[in-house]
Parts: C-alpha cells; structure tokens; sequence
C-alpha cells in the first residue's frame, strides 16, 4: 500500500495493520450496535472516501480500513451507534458498482472466532 500519508484525515493503529477515524457520533462510554458495516474494495481511495463520509454522520462511532489488500482487495468498516442505521446503510450500499457491502453481527461471531 501506499504511504499511510496519502489519507491524513485516518490514523494508524499501534500495529499498523488499519487506519482509522473517530466518528462525529463517538460515544464517550464506547458503546455502539454490535452489527456493523463491511466493505471491501479494489480502489482504496473510494474505500477511504466512503470511510470518511460515513465518520460524518452523527451517528458513527468508528471507521476503519486495511493498510495492506488481500488479493488486491481492501477491508473496511463503519460501526454506527444503532442498528437501524446500519441495516438502512447497507441498503444503500449493497447495490454499490465499485465496492461491496455485507453485515456483520458481532454478538453472533463471537462464539466462532479463533
């Protein structure tokens, strides 16, 4: 990927493996839906585009992104503060020409991940 300074509005994680921006609606207790919005994308500058607007809403808590592609493609995500926003989002996106848009419900994975 290129440099991290291509997208200075996103912050490196400690690890470095994301990029990533507060939301406008951050909750101070860090709470927010257990279901968020997965992207992933060939164009990493849409990628972050979409990211970025989507930190606008006053309801986002969290984006973030991936610094290095798998098979060229970019993974990111969007944690809103309620569930209707996500399922009205991913409406919105699922149907996106350039980037693909699924949900994912923490509180089910959970019991599966490794």
């Amino acid at each position: 990927m290129e440099s991290t300074n291509a997208f200075p509005e996103f912050t490196p994680t400690p690890n470095g493996v994301f990029l990533f921006r507060h939301g406008k609606g951050r909750s101070e207790a860090g709470t927010f839906s257990q279901k968020k919005l997965c992207f992933v994308a060939t164009d990493v500058h849409l990628l972050a585009e979409v990211l970025y607007e989507l930190s606008e809403r006053d309801d986002c808590h969290f984006v973030k992104f991936s610094t290095h592609p798998k098979a060229g493609m970019h993974l990111g995500r969007c944690f809103l503060q309620g569930e209707q926003a996500v399922g009205t989002l991913w409406q919105h996106y699922k149907c996106h020409p350039r980037l693909m848009c699924t949900v994912q419900d923490d509180n089910f994975t959970v019991a599966f991940r490794a």
